[in-house]
């Protein structure tokens, strides 16, 4: 009975997620950008929890108090980016649209990405939920050459994953599965390829290092150090910012090569320090932008732990 309902709740995502892209699809560019903001906040009025992590998160981050004009001014904007974000990710399954965002979209730091690719290096890159960051398989299509990550499935909703899931290969991922993905992972850097990695959100105990994120250390994922460690191919921050909806900024930042000689764990560490402070002033540049219903700072290592 439970498989029965699991699969008709699918079903019903699945259908749902396809009506709301016709009907975004349907709408002039405007509105259904006013409708994606306006649907995430009754979502916000609705659910309580993701608000007060929103609250929660703004207060260890920012000092904003939960009731201060300033947070409140804050959540709003951020309401508005992840409404554009639910309505450009809606759009993005009309191919019309895909190449729209694609035509507008900008990059600085291009320059980086072409050197590496001059020495027939592979790359890792990083990035973080900013901006509209489902938008970055694009690259893939600029630097002609596949770009390779590890996605993890939306649980118990395998038709509606499979239905993102094609849209993001057709903009330009090369999609792994999770199992066994550090070593694919590692044999397409030493075999030139370019792998991209999401870094900013809780990681499970196995898999965590403790790192500094806004004055707190919190479980963070050092793949990216590691990897680029094990396969000597750089670790190359990317960032995407909303210039206003349908536009977007891709920064590229500088390459940053891991060093394979000294002490593995003191290295990693350092590096991935490195990287959330990366991320951290990516944020603080225009807050509204991260993805700040994650619950990123639910587990904090108290100053005296040392596990």
């Amino acid at each position: 009975m439970l498989k029965l309902l699991t699969d008709l709740s699918d079903r019903a995502s699945l259908g749902a997620f396809k009506t709301a892209s016709t009907l975004f699809n349907l709408l002039p560019v405007a509105d259904a950008h006013k409708l994606g903001h306006q649907l995430v906040r009754l979502w916000l009025t609705c659910d309580r929890k993701h608000r007060q992590i929103i609250e929660k998160n703004l207060e260890i981050a920012l000092q904003l108090k939960p009731a201060s004009p300033e947070s409140l001014r804050l959540q709003n904007e951020i309401a508005q980016q992840l409404g554009y974000n639910l309505c450009e990710l809606l759009l993005l399954q009309n191919p019309a649209y895909r190449r729209l965002l694609q035509h507008n979209l900008e990059v600085t730091g291009l320059e980086h990405l072409h050197l590496i690719q001059a020495e027939e290096s592979g790359a890792i890159l990083v990035s973080a939920h900013y901006g509209n960051w489902e938008l970055s398989g694009f690259f893939s299509k600029i630097i002609m050459k596949p770009i390779a990550g590890v996605a993890k499935p939306i649980k118990n909703k395998p038709r509606l994953y499979a239905a993102i899931k094609k849209t993001r290969e057709e903009m330009g991922f090369t999609l792994l599965d999770k199992k066994g993905s550090a070593g694919a992972l590692v044999r397409r850097l030493r075999k030139g390829g370019i792998i991209a990695m999401l870094i900013d959100q809780r990681v499970r105990k196995r898999y965590r290092i403790w790192a500094p994120f806004f004055g707190h250390q919190v479980a963070t994922i050092p793949s990216p150090a590691v990897l680029g460690r094990l396969s000597g191919c750089p670790v190359i921050p990317i960032f995407s910012t909303r210039i206003r909806p349908l536009h977007h900024r891709f920064t590229i930042k500088e390459p940053i090569f891991i060093p394979k000689t000294g002490d593995s764990r003191e290295i990693v560490a350092e590096y991935t320090e490195l990287l959330n402070h990366l991320i951290e002033e990516q944020i603080r540049s225009d807050p509204a932008q991260w993805f700040w219903p994650h619950d990123r700072w639910r587990k904090i290592k108290p100053p005296d732990s040392t596990s």
